[in-house]
């Protein structure tokens, strides 16, 4: 090959514009070296639709007349000799274009208001597969193309599929670096929204720790893992395979051997991990949010005085239906003219927790009494007002006199418990009503939960 078509050659291969991404800078480098070297002043990249049925102009250069075009288009239907050509896949060396078997179809429109008498056109392949052509046309009296300036002109077509390649590699990297930021984004979202609820689990801990009576923070601890580790594992999972799935997809990436339906499949497997890592997440924050509940801050009921005598049975009455079903009978004993100063709502729940208790886990096929009774009293006592609430049921040992008002502890978990009933009822008085609590309980003797609350509040 001529030394100076090597030097052109040698020049174009060393531009970083070819392996930059920028397909348009590359495209007009390319056409631009054709031109030098071939020393003509028209030019053109022409690239296959996906049916090959049309060639679309995407670069042409017409230095004579100062003119760059995109819009041309050649339909195989009006040129069949051409694309007949074309499908040998071989290099078109149209020396008189005008009487070429491949290219005589252009004569009349194409070749001669042109004043164009000469055509080479090399093709463009990538990833093996011929893509389009690089057409060099010669304005003039006809010219042989010679062997060097065909290797010339083929040497370009390779560089501009060179530079194709990088120009889907900057976009994947593109698609990549967005997908990457997407899954960042969002596990950082998660992760602050689990932060937020971990800060708030704290808070609540502390305050069971102040309360006195919950001593047990190594238990405390082991039923928030046992409730909540479940679906942080099950998002820890489906985030570390979406890692995994993007280091597989990045490789393939640099080894050039992504394809299309290998990216569209990572983005289906990466989405089924977020959407389960994401609903894990939202699983555990509720988790989370009814522990959040123990510590009975959010109750921002008024403080009313109102009376017990009266108060206490229109709440326990709507129960009865509810004991009636299983066998159990309810009634109640209040002082009359008891009047307290309190947060009505917090009888309310703390009654309703205890009665509900009671119906769930005093009594079961073991109970030897012929009359399962539960009974409610309030009175007046030294301390102000004493609420209980008893039962007949098979009672409780005193090992666990304690751990039955840690939260998640529960017998009932076959049956959808969540072991956080009793836990609630206790900061509610411990917390809320600045109250006391009295368990007394044993085996097959029934249990008594009294409470003891200033009158005054």
């Amino acid at each position: 090959m001529r030394e100076a078509l090597e030097l052109i050659l040698l020049k174009v291969s060393q531009k970083p514009d070819i392996d930059k991404g920028d397909l348009a800078k590359a495209s007009r480098l390319i056409i631009k070296s054709v031109c030098e070297g071939l020393e003509i002043t028209r030019a053109g990249i022409w690239l296959y639709n996906d049916s090959q049925s049309h060639i679309q102009c995407r670069l042409l250069i017409d230095k004579g007349n100062d003119l760059e075009d995109e819009s041309l288009a050649l339909s195989r239907d009006d040129f069949p000799h051409y694309f007949s050509a074309l499908d040998s896949e071989r290099t078109i060396a149209a020396n008189d274009a005008m009487t070429h078997p491949a290219t005589f179809e252009f004569a009349d429109v194409y070749l001669a208001p042109l004043h164009i008498n000469s055509m080479l056109d090399v093709p463009i392949r990538h990833r093996g597969k011929m893509i389009g052509i690089i057409c060099c046309e010669h304005q003039g009296p006809a010219r042989e193309w010679t062997p060097d300036e065909l290797v010339f002109a083929a040497t370009l077509a390779d560089l501009y599929g060179r530079a194709i390649s990088a120009n889907e590699r900057a976009l994947y990297e593109a698609k990549l670096i967005e997908a990457n930021q997407t899954l960042e984004n969002n596990v950082k979202a998660r992760t602050a929204e689990l932060q937020a609820a971990l800060s708030t689990l704290e808070q609540a801990q502390e305050k069971l720790v102040e309360s006195e009576k919950m001593a047990a923070l190594g238990n405390l601890v082991a039923g928030i893992a046992h409730e909540v580790n479940t679906p942080l594992g099950i998002a820890l999972t489906s985030v570390s395979n979406c890692r995994d799935e993007l280091t597989s997809i990045y490789r393939d990436f640099e080894n050039e051997t992504l394809t299309e339906q290998g990216f569209k499949d990572f983005k289906h497997i990466c989405m089924e991990g977020l959407n389960l890592a994401e609903s894990s997440l939202n699983r555990a924050a509720n988790l989370i949010q009814d522990f959040k509940r123990t510590s009975a801050d959010q109750t921002s009921l008024e403080v009313e005085k109102f009376a017990l005598d009266d108060y206490i049975p229109r709440i326990c009455n709507p129960l009865k239906p509810m004991l009636k079903k299983e066998h159990i009978e309810l009634s109640i004993d209040v002082t009359p003219d008891l009047n307290i100063v309190t947060c009505p709502g917090i009888i309310a729940q703390l009654l309703t927790n205890l009665i509900s208790n009671a119906q769930r886990h005093a009594f079961n096929a073991s109970c030897t009494n012929q009359r399962n009774h539960v009974n409610v009293v309030c009175k007046r006592c030294d301390k102000g007002i004493l609420i209980s609430v008893s039962d007949n049921g098979k009672g409780i040992p005193a090992s666990l006199h304690k751990k039955v008002f840690e939260p998640f502890y529960t017998t009932a978990r076959d049956e959808g418990g969540t072991g956080l009933g009793l836990n609630i009822f206790y900061n509610l008085v411990t917390q809320k009503l600045k109250g006391e609590i009295e368990l007394v309980s044993s085996p097959d003797e029934g249990t008594t939960i009294s409470v003891i609350i200033p009158a005054d509040q």
